[in-house]
């Protein structure tokens, strides 16, 4: 009995070493984190702060806003320290919720590994920058730690109210529900959506539950007092993150907003300058044709950012359909990993035609998007099989889980992870914000993939196929996109403006 929870343990206490030793690497970089450490001595003060950066930054993540704050006001240490604490509870919240998911009342150590390990096998652009980073670190991974946070007790509730014992504690947690609703709009739109989905099912089940106990005139005594299972503080988290989301709503419609960078790589005195010219946002006023270019960009993210995780998810699936002897829906999960494995070699079968010279890691500023006139025969096909693939397993997530506890658990997350992608591909930015964007969705996908592991990889020979296939994919993805990352890195630290 007690195995599991040490082994739980020792993983968080490695992946908390490994987080504190990278995050002590990590210098301030241009343009955004001495555009904040300006910030800072332009408006002294938390409170000047938040004003001074939501009259620069036209958002509405005030959340964050008093976080980077903290950050910055402070030695680079807290963050390092902070960022690394942030990284573990990230890992272990995603860990326990899979495992609610997958109704594992005793986890085992392959999901564990499998979510701590899942920040090496997502393409480092999409990872390394939002946990590692500063700046995107505290607008990205901390505001999903804290949306992870807020969703504990109401998937515990949804999953298995029976074992909802902490009575103090989710009220408590209203307060991470309602910081993640004001801190990034991907994350606040997760959060309640889930909250809103799993109070209504509570209500009803509630209410079903008082009318059946009224019909029974032996138990009339009960109906007239207070329900005992009835989930309050769900009503009240959902409430305050509504109200909270509808505030970052309203002050992030402003998107007209000047992206800014600093000409001095010193702390301290620092001057904003003006947006440069090289970054012109470009409207699509088009319907159609902005609507294709999202398409461009909603394949392009899932294949360069996610390919294992999507690899090691429609594997499973394979397996589930094999097992049941569904063999058309077991031959679409291969082809799927099949083409998408072979993409590891043959980088043009995820070229859609994104970007002038082909999928690239690093989105070049200067670049323009391709629109469909100019697009060959080749990156149609591509185009269309990726959204064809994309497009489908949810349904073959429902098709693949029936009479499974997570049925619809899993086909809500991907959903949601979809959601979370076409957020910011409707944004006029949403070619020069690279992969740090899809890093909401990414997690999304691992959570997926963490839940069905219990249930579908049992021995424990199986298991060790599964290490080993995780580290074959873990090599990969650094081959890929490793040097890359090091070559955007060093850009940042010697740029000049």
């Amino acid at each position: 009995m007690k195995r599991p929870h040490i082994a739980s343990w020792v993983v968080l206490g490695v992946t908390f070493v490994a987080a504190l030793g990278i995050s002590s690497r990590i210098p301030y970089l241009p343009p955004d984190d001495f555009t904040y450490l300006s910030l800072v001595n332009q408006f002294p003060g938390i409170l000047g702060f938040i004003r001074g950066y939501l009259n620069e930054m036209k958002d509405g993540r005030i959340a964050t806003a008093a976080s980077l704050w903290l950050v910055y006001s402070n030695s680079i240490w807290l963050w390092r320290i902070c960022n690394a604490v942030v990284i573990t509870l990230f890992c272990f919240l995603a860990c326990k919720i899979a495992c609610l998911i997958a109704r594992e009342k005793q986890p085992r150590w392959m999901p564990q590994v499998f979510v701590c390990a899942s920040l090496a096998i997502i393409n480092s652009c999409a990872v390394a920058l939002p946990v590692f980073t500063i700046s995107f670190s505290v607008h990205y991974l901390w505001a999903c730690t804290a949306g992870l946070l807020a969703l504990y007790y109401p998937v515990k509730e949804a999953v298995c109210p029976e074992e909802n014992k902490a009575r103090v504690l989710p009220y408590c947690l209203t307060a991470a529900s309602v910081y993640a609703c004001l801190a990034q709009e991907q994350v606040a739109a997760v959060v309640i959506a889930f909250l809103l989905i799993t109070t209504i099912s509570r209500h009803r089940v509630i209410a079903s539950s008082r009318h059946r106990v009224i019909a029974s005139s032996r138990h009339r005594v009960i109906a007239s007092s207070r329900h005992r299972g009835e989930p309050l503080f769900l009503y009240i988290q959902t409430a305050l993150s509504f109200i909270a989301f509808l505030l970052n709503l309203a002050l992030g419609l402003r998107r007209d907003r000047p992206y800014r960078m600093t000409n001095d790589g010193s702390q301290g005195h620092l001057e904003i300058m003006p947006a440069l010219n090289v970054l012109r946002f470009q409207e699509y006023s088009v319907g159609g044709s902005r609507v294709f270019r999202v398409l461009q960009w909603l394949a392009y993210n899932y294949m360069v950012y996610a390919k294992y995780v999507l690899i090691l998810l429609w594997v499973l699936l394979l397996l589930r359909f094999a097992r049941k002897k569904q063999r058309v829906y077991a031959v679409l999960c291969a082809l799927f990993a099949v083409t998408a494995m072979l993409s590891v070699f043959l980088p043009a079968f995820v070229d859609v035609g994104l970007f002038s010279e082909g999928p690239s890691f690093i989105v070049q500023w200067t670049q323009d998007p391709l629109i469909s006139s100019s697009l060959s025969v080749v990156h149609v096909i591509v185009l269309i099989w990726w959204l064809f693939a994309i497009g489908v397993t949810p349904v073959l997530l429902l098709k693949a889980l029936k009479g499974e506890p997570t049925r619809y658990a899993a086909p809500l997350l991907y959903l949601a992870g979809g959601a979370c992608a076409c957020l910011m591909a409707a944004t006029n930015g949403m070619y020069f914000m690279m992969g740090r964007t899809f890093f909401v969705t990414a997690i999304l996908l691992v959570m997926i993939v963490a839940s069905l592991i219990p249930s579908s990889i049992k021995k424990r020979k199986h298991m060790l196929i599964a290490v080993c296939v995780l580290a074959l994919f873990t090599a990969a993805q650094l081959r890929e996109s490793f040097t890359s990352l090091i070559v955007l890195i060093n850009d940042l630290i010697n740029f000049k403006v």
